[in-house]
């Protein structure tokens, strides 16, 4: 008690005036920000920090619902937290997202204490948005990281990558690009847009881009523009590098229309490259499985890839009481093809019959190449056993037109051992022994009945 009847002395008046106006500048300067809430939810007042925080003047932030202010998604644990606070409970370190004046989003951090003989609730705000970014940015790094290893379809990965993206740093479209040669094009491995479709890069403005490929210096972060409508949309171009250069590109448009910052860019750099590797690891195994299963000349599948189909087709035949047959087919002479012309020529040889009989197959069928000049072909479900033998003479008059060489065109003969299941057999090495048998049997018969000149001749 001080003594004073009724106010105190002008000398103490101004004195406590003083110190509430030194208590309003100490708080306009701290870095947080002080908010009085009432009941209801009404700020009724806010220190001048605001205004750098949120990008609101104090004024326009007083007498209104401090909720509205609350990114949208955040609002119901914002509510939450709120009633813990208004039942008396000190709550230090919630977080949850403000919108900004400007439409971004503001990470904060709260404390707030209910005083009741005021009623009103003090809550201190610390925008931590430099810290969420950094974590979000981490976070997102790992997952597209972890997405790249795990993933065996660039497509899926790429889907995958642009969520992520698209959410960190707004990127509703996104285009990847391979293969930027002039002889093998472009090839679009990835093209979606979350906003309006026409808003795409348009092929000839991608085209634009796979004629500068050449130059290095052309895929240093670049933009290419193509107006949609009345709208100017730019997108940022970055290289995707892979142990022998460039080998596509990652295309890039954000929401705003404004471009990246230097940290956006940095975090898309990294992804380009993981891209790059996905995309190289995806090739390196699509490469191995093919050189594994697939003829190198021809690019039939091999003898181990027929098996494991002539096995699979068989069980399924035996489940579903279906007919299937199996062609063995052996190019007449084909060594003295290699003995007169080469084995170049040879080769050219072996890949245009490969060709041809695959034009004879149906798309359900199997054409493989065993070795040398022996091919086989898988036909499943035939309704007769006619069916085996028009695919035999359909094959036999494809391959009996002259085959262009180097050299001269050559005119050849095969011969063609049918073996069917389950007339023949209803075991896989019994069926092949029959088809095998049949061809040797055909071609016994060509040659007692062929002339002197044999059946591989050349044309000039």
């Amino acid at each position: 008690m001080l003594g004073f009847s009724h106010r105190p002395p002008p000398h103490l008046a101004a004195m406590v005036h003083s110190i509430r106006s030194l208590s309003a500048n100490i708080a306009d300067l701290l870095l947080d920000v002080l908010f009085l809430v009432d009941r209801r939810g009404i700020i009724v007042d806010v220190s001048a920090g605001c205004e750098r925080m949120l990008g609101y003047r104090a004024t326009e932030l007083i007498g209104q619902y401090m909720l509205d202010f609350v990114v949208p998604e955040d609002r119901d644990m914002t509510l939450a937290e709120g009633a813990r606070v208004l039942a008396g409970q000190d709550r230090i370190g919630f977080e949850n997202r403000y919108l900004h004046k400007d439409g971004r989003s503001i990470d904060l951090m709260w404390s707030a204490r209910w005083i009741a003989d005021q009623g009103l609730r003090l809550s201190v705000a610390r925008d931590i948005s430099l810290r969420k970014r950094a974590e979000r940015r981490q976070a997102a790094t790992y997952a597209i990281s972890e997405a790249a290893f795990q993933s065996g379809d660039l497509a899926g990965l790429c889907q995958v990558i642009h969520g992520i993206l698209d959410r960190l740093v707004g990127a509703p479209g996104m285009v990847v690009v391979t293969d930027p040669t002039p002889q093998q094009g472009f090839k679009v491995v990835y093209q979606r847009d979350h906003g309006e479709k026409s808003r795409l890069p348009s092929r000839a403005c991608l085209a634009r881009w796979r004629g500068s490929a050449s130059n290095p210096d052309a895929l240093a972060p670049d933009a290419v523009r193509h107006v949609a409508g009345s709208r100017l949309n730019t997108w940022l171009m970055l290289e995707l590098g892979g142990p022998a250069g460039t080998i596509g590109a990652l295309l890039l448009r954000d929401r705003a229309g404004t471009g990246y910052s230097p940290a956006d860019r940095g975090l898309l750099h990294f992804v380009a490259a993981q891209v790059g590797l996905a995309l190289e690891r995806k090739r390196l195994h699509e490469d191995l499985m093919r050189s594994a299963c697939h003829d190198e000349l021809t690019g039939l599948p091999n003898r181990r890839l027929f098996f494991d189909r002539i096995r699979t087709a068989v069980a399924r035949a035996r489940r579903s009481q279906s007919r299937l047959g199996l062609l063995y087919v052996d190019v007449d002479d084909f060594k003295q093809v290699n003995d007169r012309h080469g084995h170049a020529t040879g080769d050219t040889l072996l890949r245009e019959v490969a060709a041809r009989l695959v034009e004879c197959a149906r798309q359900t069928d199997t054409v493989a190449r065993l070795g040398g000049d022996e091919f086989v072909l898988l036909l499943e479900d035939l309704q007769s056993p006619e069916d085996a033998d028009r695919c035999a003479d359909k094959i036999r008059a494809a391959l009996a037109q002259p085959v262009p060489t180097q050299c001269a065109p050559l005119v050849i003969s095969v011969s063609v051992g049918i073996a069917l299941f389950p007339e023949h057999a209803d075991q896989v090495e019994t069926l092949l022994m029959h088809a095998d048998a049949r061809m040797y049997a055909k071609k016994r018969a060509q040659k007692c009945g062929a002339n002197g000149a044999g059946p591989v001749s050349g044309r000039t």
